[in-house]
């Protein structure tokens, strides 16, 4: 057999292994589709395999010249499991820890399994769209530059002529230079806040606007065009006010996120679950750290290869188990 015969066959018994082996000692039952020395690979174990594939892998599989290709696989994945357990392999320290992994992974999936969120009651998902009501309704907003000619009641007839006066300039230099107004608030506004960034305001919402700079600005700010400059009055003096962009507002009802909510506090209780469920076995098991040899420990800030994921909680424990393993590819012509 060529090297790359030996490779495919290789591929194709390590796409294998991702799929469930039968542990040591299992007493296989049911109809033999292929059996020898130590070696039996039942209908029922064709099946799963099979069914492990997606539903597209599976089309692959119709004939029985494709069903032999796809069992010869199988017969090569259990002669070589059958030949690594006598090599002693089920005894590797790295075998047993990718079993326990894999055992730990199995208990929380099957006692923690996702569920569809009918055990939420309407109660707790009003509660929660309550409690979170700035997640699912915003405010329209609307950002804006401004130019403060800051007035007291003395000098407020002098500061509202020169306020119009400075509209008019502003208004005229627009024509010519779009960013006339936030040149000249650079220049010659009194508000200190907004002062170097040229009079942006930001985006804010009408209730902003009202408790920041007043009614008559906040009204402003959401009546006029977008782009159109206009003198608004307020308690600190007189505002050259410029529309730049706008939001619109979203508001969803609790209907229109109860799906969401509900797929949101499914996964907080199944993690609360999960918490109160280790800290049961830990009472039990009476664990105590020994923090003074916990201390002495060295570790390497370099990544380990082929190292990851928290030792006992293998990654994805609280999510979704894992996709099923690609189909095997089609064992090589025998020659």
């Amino acid at each position: 057999m060529t090297r790359a015969l030996v490779t495919t066959g290789l591929t194709v018994v390590l796409a294998l292994s991702g799929c469930k082996p039968t542990p040591p000692g299992t007493q296989k039952t049911g109809p033999a589709l292929a059996q020898g020395d130590g070696v039996v690979v039942t209908v029922a174990e064709f099946q799963a395999r099979i069914d492990e594939q997606s539903p597209f892998l599976r089309q692959r599989f119709q004939n029985l010249d494709r069903k032999k290709e796809f069992l010869d696989s199988l017969v090569k994945f259990e002669l070589l499991a059958a030949a690594a357990q006598k090599e002693g392999y089920q005894n590797d320290p790295d075998i047993q820890l990718t079993l326990r992994k894999a055992m730990v992974q199995k208990l929380v999936q099957k006692k923690f399994a996702e569920g569809d969120g009918k055990d939420i009651s309407d109660a707790d998902i009003q509660k929660f769209f309550d409690d979170h009501k700035d997640d699912f309704v915003k405010a329209a907003r609307v950002r804006t530059t401004g130019l403060l000619v800051a007035a007291t009641e003395a000098n407020k007839a002098q500061k509202s002529a020169d306020a119009k006066k400075l509209l008019a300039q502003v208004k005229a230099s627009v024509k010519k230079d779009p960013q006339a107004l936030q040149a000249a608030a650079r220049a010659s506004t009194d508000d200190a806040a907004t002062k170097a960034n040229g009079g942006d305001l930001g985006f804010r919402s009408e209730d902003e606007y009202a408790k920041q700079y007043g009614p008559g600005f906040a009204k402003a700010a959401f009546g006029t065009p977008e782009g159109e400059i206009v003198l608004v009055e307020t308690p600190q003096g007189f505002w050259l006010v410029k529309v730049t962009g706008k939001q619109e507002g979203v508001t969803r009802t609790v209907d229109q996120v109860k799906p969401q909510i509900q797929q949101r506090l499914q996964r907080e209780k199944r993690t609360k679950e999960f918490e109160e469920y280790v800290k049961q076995l830990r009472e039990q098991a009476k664990i105590t750290v020994n923090e003074a040899e916990l201390e002495k420990l060295t570790i390497s800030a370099a990544p380990v290869p082929g190292q990851g994921g928290m030792p006992g909680m293998p990654p994805g424990a609280m999510q979704r188990p894992a996709m099923p393993p690609a189909a095997p590819a089609p064992a090589p012509a025998q020659k």
